[in-house]
């Protein structure tokens, strides 16, 4: 969760407090479920249980500013349903499960499809409880997760009312507990982690190797969780793609890669239909070996039909001008930022003058929209500058120079940013909401070279 002033700690807790009316509508169903003992189930029923139903009421209970301050985004079913069916061989011979950041259960409930069912509610409630553990720090989640469990065991031995009207989930999943998961000690008979870290930038810790400043909630969770793991555990995480593809977090890549005997990722697209982040899967086993060390998976392979990338021949920066930090002093420059660098176009004419006394560029260069999405038509939104003078360039903007200080390889580069196999190899190697120099530098230049004009 990330760090919050005691203020916004109470505010969280008190919003929270409503999720009650979720748990108490399980709780409900449960009551009618054992009093009814019904031929038959709903299908419809238990799918809105074990699917999006949480999620919804989440966000209707909860206020978005409180759930964007808490980092309180719970896992999408097709996510959820990804990594059970991932673990799915070791669950249906009951291993044992922990999620570290549990909310109100999406994850556990997606594994229990593939846990051991008994012969009778009592056996199936007793092999759930001895393969699931949970923490979070909110009791409305807990207890929406312990209903949730109880209300899927009985909704596979429906026809024991009496059963079921005896049911005590705290009680019975009594591994779901309301602390902060890092004040435990992970049991070594855990075979299977699987989370959903809170999203969010919170400051570095004194200790943290890997960056300085603000960085991810997510990777310093994840980072932590490894270094308290043992060996042959297997983690299953859902984070923000910019840890898979952001410069700064290299270093947290090798770190991590470094805890694992083995190591895949995959890219999930976006983490829900009303949440705008792309986010990717994790899937580790802890430690490494003697042998090797193992590395992270490079995603940024050059395009087997080229051996040039753009960094051979242009250098790639970012705008310098920070417009509302920078004291508004020094020369007179001509001065382009987002709003006046029209998609496509070769400018030869810059309007807008500003004074500024950093760093200004040599014409002809070529700018690109730092902000840019997956989803877009084109990643590479792209402006030619052709002008006589210096220019003052805003920040938004990345800036591409040509090493041959040639206008005809400005043109040539808004021809590969224009294609389609430079859209799909960014969308492959960034999912962020913006572009990075190094993305664009690593950028494999397909079409003609300059040395070929």
């Amino acid at each position: 969760m990330p760090v919050l002033k005691t203020q916004s700690v109470s505010e969280v807790q008190e919003a929270v407090t409503h999720f009650s009316v979720y748990s108490d509508h399980i709780q409900q169903l449960l009551l009618n479920l054992a009093q009814s003992s019904p031929s038959s189930l709903p299908d419809d029923l238990v799918s809105a249980i074990l699917n999006g139903q949480a999620t919804s009421a989440l966000q209707q209970l909860v206020p978005l500013h409180v759930r964007r301050k808490a980092g309180l985004f719970f896992t999408s079913t097709p996510l959820a349903n990804k990594i059970a069916k991932r673990l799915a061989p070791k669950l249906r011979t009951g291993a044992r499960l922990l999620d570290p950041a549990c909310g109100a259960g999406n994850l556990l409930l997606a594994c229990a499809k593939y846990l051991p069912v008994g012969a009778n509610l009592a056996e199936t409630l007793r092999l759930w409880s001895n393969s699931i553990m949970g923490y979070d720090l909110y009791p409305e989640f807990i207890r929406a997760t312990q209903f949730r469990l109880a209300f899927f065991a009985a909704s596979h031995h429906f026809d024991e009312g009496e059963a079921i009207r005896h049911i005590d989930p705290a009680f019975i999943f009594d591994k779901l507990i309301v602390e902060d998961f890092f004040s435990h000690v992970i049991p070594d008979d855990v075979d299977c982690i699987v989370v959903n870290p809170p999203f969010g930038y919170i400051d570095a810790s004194a200790d943290c190797l890997w960056a300085t400043g603000k960085v991810q909630y997510a990777g310093q969770f994840l980072e932590k969780l490894f270094h308290i793991t043992h060996k042959d555990q297997h983690i299953i995480a859902i984070l923000p793609d910019v840890l898979r593809s952001g410069t700064r977090y290299r270093k947290w890549r090798s770190l991590v890669a470094g805890m694992c005997s083995s190591l895949e990722i995959e890219m999930a697209g976006r983490f829900d239909g009303n949440t705008d982040v792309d986010v990717f899967i994790l899937n580790a086993v802890v430690g490494n070996t003697s042998e090797f060390m193992i590395k992270w998976p490079d995603f940024q392979q050059r395009n087997v039909d080229t051996k040039h990338i753009v960094g051979d021949f242009f250098q790639v920066h970012v705008g310098s001008v920070v417009p509302h930090r920078d004291p508004i002093e020094g020369p007179l420059y001509p001065y382009i930022h987002a709003r006046t660098a029209p998609a496509w176009q070769t400018i030869r004419q810059i309007r807008e003058d500003r004074q500024y006394a950093g760093r200004v560029f040599t014409p002809p260069f070529v700018v690109v929209h730092r902000t840019s999405s997956p989803s877009d038509k084109s990643r590479c939104i792209a402006t030619l500058i052709d002008i006589e003078q210096h220019v003052a360039v805003e920040n938004h903007l990345l800036v591409l120079l040509p090493i041959d200080n040639s206008i005809d390889s400005c043109r040539l580069l808004l021809d590969v940013f224009r294609s389609e196999q430079s859209t799909d190899w960014l969308n492959q190697r960034i999912r962020c909401r913006h572009l990075t120099v190094s993305s664009l530098r690593e950028l494999p230049w397909l079409g003609k070279i300059p040395s070929e004009r």
